[in-house]
């Protein structure tokens, strides 16, 4: 038995106390007997175990962890070169090999050992062909959809979690800044891409949670989502979407510059129309409101001024913290309530896809719901050249 040491990039025993007993209460609220997570950043949520190649957005399928009511969670992995590893950058204690094509009998044994052979047990992204040997050996269990329980996992944030998001934001605005400054007419795309990435890793981020996005002139038109070889000219828009992984969790905004000075008054325009459309939403932000609320706010906004052919045809926003993209959106339909302690990233946007002289704007900010209202997180400013 190898020394047991602490989880790489680990958020610390106060938050892993957190997170089980979450887990715990709303195994019970959902009346469920176990959960059976196959994510990448659920293993992690439920173990602090940093599995191999992870990313926040990964869908590769390698490991799974399994937690009873009233119990620790159990760990399992595939790959040969999790051995010693395994043994030693977890806090868990019962971890077990994976046979491929044969995890449906890990599965069995650990269920067999915590005397749970009949009931129900949530899971996310339990592949077609396992979910049929599973049935086939385990008759008794019934699986269910676990995604809302992954939503209310991940929903209201530890006041530690909230700083470690801070943390995260901060390196990233790091990384923001230096992409800013690599904007100049001749650079590619994915130089400044790279600049980001690299100034965020050196002050510690553990990874970059999805391809930064830089989009110039037309890209920014059409609202491309990576950053291309194309090279950027003076007086195109370049909309910069950069986020970076701390301990866990995911700091992330977007701003929009331009490269030397504006080439029209209608780039102004729209810029000036997105940050209002901006602090509109975050504006209405308190406990109370609904996510639908806080869309149509931003909506107004962009189509009180004549840009509503241009707006966002996806949400306002999204759930920020373990991982990028979370629920409930901030978008039209989605009823849900904010409630303090949630942390969103809210992102209204004018794309003039018709117009590539003009380009696209995106400007994007973390914003805390509060007890008696909210907090923007994000420090990074804006665009002066194109307020002025």
């Amino acid at each position: 038995m190898l020394e047991k040491r602490d989880p790489i990039y680990y958020c610390g025993d106060e938050i892993r106390k957190f997170k089980q007993e979450r887990i715990q209460k709303l195994l019970k609220e959902n009346e469920l007997d176990a959960l059976l997570f196959f994510k990448p950043e659920a293993i992690r949520y439920m173990t602090d175990f940093f599995v191999k190649g992870f990313r926040a957005v990964s869908m590769d399928i390698e490991y799974l962890s399994l937690q009873v009511r009233g119990k620790e969670p159990v760990l399992a992995h595939q790959s040969g070169s999790d051995t010693w590893r395994i043994q030693v950058y977890n806090w868990v204690t019962d971890y077990r090999k994976l046979t491929r094509g044969k995890w449906q009998e890990t599965i069995k044994e650990i269920l067999t050992d915590h005397n749970l052979l009949k009931g129900r047990i949530g899971t996310d992204l339990l592949s077609f062909d396992l979910y049929l040997s599973l049935k086939d050996i385990l008759p008794g269990i019934e699986f269910v959809n676990a995604e809302d329980v992954w939503k209310e996992l991940t929903l209201v944030k530890h006041p530690k979690e909230i700083e470690i998001i801070k943390q995260a934001l901060r390196i990233a605005e790091r990384g923001m800044g230096e992409a800013i400054k690599a904007c100049q007419d001749g650079v590619h795309e994915y130089e400044v891409a790279a600049i980001a990435e690299y100034t965020s890793r050196r002050l510690g981020a553990e990874m970059i949670p999805v391809i930064p996005i830089v989009s110039s002139g037309f890209n920014s038109a059409v609202n491309e989502r990576i950053a291309s070889e194309r090279v950027m000219r003076n007086g195109e828009l370049v909309i910069i979407d950069f986020g970076c992984v701390h301990k866990g969790y995911v700091g992330e905004f977007c701003r929009t510059t331009v490269v030397g000075k504006p080439a029209n008054k209608t780039q102004k325009e729209i810029y000036k129309v997105v940050k209002d459309a901006l602090a509109a939403a975050i504006d209405i932000v308190k406990p109370g409101i609904r996510c639908s609320d806080v869309d149509a706010e931003a909506r107004k906004v962009i189509r009180d001024s004549g840009f509503g052919k241009y707006e966002h045809r996806w949400a306002t926003g999204h759930q920020l913290g373990y991982g990028l993209h979370g629920d409930p959106l901030i978008a039209q339909g989605v009823e849900d309530i904010l409630v303090p302690n949630m942390v969103f990233n809210l992102e209204p946007r004018v794309t003039m896809w018709d117009h590539p002289d003009v380009g696209g704007v995106i400007i994007e900010d973390t914003v805390l719901v509060t007890e008696k209202g909210h907090e923007k997180l994000t420090e990074f400013g804006y665009e002066g050249k194109l307020l002025a």
